[in-house]
């Protein structure tokens, strides 16, 4: 039975989860105007073992959102994911954090023909994924500059729900006959399929050699 810590520090929102066999156990977040990642995530994850009382030693595995998103967020969570799998001799497991909010969207808005996730880069930048309505046939994760001169992977696509913390900004320029856009923010709750489908499947990373998404140099 696979016990799962997930770590989800990509943007403003740091989360942690803790699963047994899919099942959520115990979780923590708080999304802040600032990123407050270095003083929230250990405590967190303290409170989540403590009130699942699970022993570390039980882990199985340690679960990462791994990006793309913020370069200081994705460090804090790699590092605190990195620590924790050195010490107890267990797995790291990298999860898309596109995919967890496309996951996260057809959840709260079903019924859409297309899902495209958006991290805000910044400016009119943002990190972005296309999925179609099943979420298993997606464009390649892109840094894209959001203007009306350009095509975009959506191009042609009706009825689509653009979601993320860069959606709004978006929506002025974006236009299409039934597309909506959802302000939203990743959850560790969200990743815990994806993580525990790797660990059945034993994909794991090097943890010597695994570096987050960070898709532009800093």
């Amino acid at each position: 039975m696979a016990v799962i810590l997930h770590i989800e520090t990509t943007t403003h929102q740091c989360a942690v989860s803790l699963s047994k066999d899919r099942e959520i156990l115990a979780s923590r977040f708080i999304r802040e105007d600032g990123y407050s990642h270095a003083e929230k995530l250990q405590p967190f994850i303290d409170e989540v073992f403590k009130e699942s009382e699970v022993k570390r030693s039980e882990l199985s595995a340690v679960s990462v959102s791994g990006g793309p998103g913020s370069y200081t967020g994705l460090r804090i969570g790699v590092a605190a994911a990195k620590g924790i799998c050195h010490a107890l001799g267990i797995p790291l497991i990298s999860v898309d954090t596109l995919t967890v909010l496309a996951i996260q969207a057809r959840e709260k808005h079903p019924g859409f023909n297309s899902y495209v996730t958006m991290i805000d880069a910044r400016r009119m930048e943002i990190y972005s994924r296309t999925f179609d309505q099943s979420l298993k046939n997606y464009s390649e994760i892109e840094a894209i500059i959001v203007d009306e001169a350009r095509p975009f992977p959506w191009d042609g696509i009706d009825n689509i729900c653009f979601t993320g913390d860069g959606a709004l900004k978006c929506a002025g320029l974006l236009k299409g006959k039934g597309n909506e856009f959802f302000e939203d923010w990743p959850t560790a709750d969200a990743s815990i399929d994806l993580a525990t489908n790797k660990y059945n499947n034993a994909d794991f990373e090097d943890l010597a050699l695994y570096e987050p998404t960070y898709l532009k140099a800093f």
